[in-house]
């Protein structure tokens, strides 16, 4: 598409969704893709009530995600970070899973990517702060492209050290599995795996690798199929693709 066409579409897409998110389906939209974590006290109203009052979730489109798959369903977590309540709400419930899940090994702090997760590591150390001080420790992140890095300040990690791999979202998995090495990298112990919410469907089996091999906190589990370009349906269709870089506020 062309900038004109692109800014048609998006121009669209936020007027159809201030219409739903101000309208009686919403709800109804939401509740059907929400299923509640294993490990949280959030009820799936809760995450209802984040999803509905943050509008981040974008229906019947057509996006292109970080990792090149298509999807109908999105998410867009910046629009959460932007709600300190909402944050607060999420830092407190897994500030508590982890004073329930490391009673009797103490996390030294946690990985996160320099990003919207960003507000969620500090938030998680807030909480925590009067009894467990977590050292916060961010790898790069590019906003042209999506991608985290691995560089992070030396002495960041020592050797030894229980650390909380952190991100906002989970699809296939490789983020957080690249925060992980990130701790073991330098002479760290991975000790778990923390991010709102995880929106693989089923669909990428290191997900599942990765929950079963740590103790692993997500708030929601949200059906979001994605498709790679050459199975996708909406491409069949001839259905406008946006990149993720463009899903705006509204």
């Amino acid at each position: 598409m062309t900038v004109t066409e692109t800014e048609q579409v998006l121009a669209e897409l936020v007027e159809r969704h201030r219409a739903l998110y101000g309208g009686p389906t919403i709800d109804s939209k939401l509740e059907a893709i929400i299923r509640a974590g294993s490990h949280t006290n959030l009820t799936e109203r809760d995450i209802l009530h984040i999803l509905r009052t943050s509008r981040s979730v974008f229906f019947d489109t057509h996006v292109e995600v970080v990792s090149g798959h298509h999807t109908a369903t999105y998410l867009r977590f910046e629009s959460i970070a932007r709600f300190p309540d909402l944050i607060r709400m999420l830092a407190v419930d897994m500030a508590d899973w982890i004073r329930r899940t490391f009673p009797h090994h103490p996390i030294t702090g946690l990985v996160a990517t320099a990003s919207s997760a960003k507000a969620l590591a500090e938030g998680i150390a807030a909480q925590l702060h009067d009894t467990t001080r977590l050292r916060v420790t961010l790898t790069p992140y590019s906003c042209a492209t999506g991608r985290i890095g691995t560089d992070i300040e030396i002495g960041a990690i020592e050797p030894g050290e229980r650390f909380l791999a952190l991100n906002d979202v989970t699809t296939r998995g490789n983020c957080v599995g690249k925060l992980g090495k990130v701790v073991t990298d330098n002479g760290g112990l991975l000790a778990g795996i923390m991010v709102f919410a995880r929106r693989d469907s089923g669909q990428f089996p290191l997900v599942n690798e990765l929950i079963a091999r740590y103790p692993f906190y997500y708030a929601t589990d949200l059906d979001m199929p994605q498709w790679e370009p050459a199975q996708c349906p909406l491409c069949r269709t001839n259905k406008p693709l946006l990149s993720w870089r463009d899903m705006p506020e509204f």
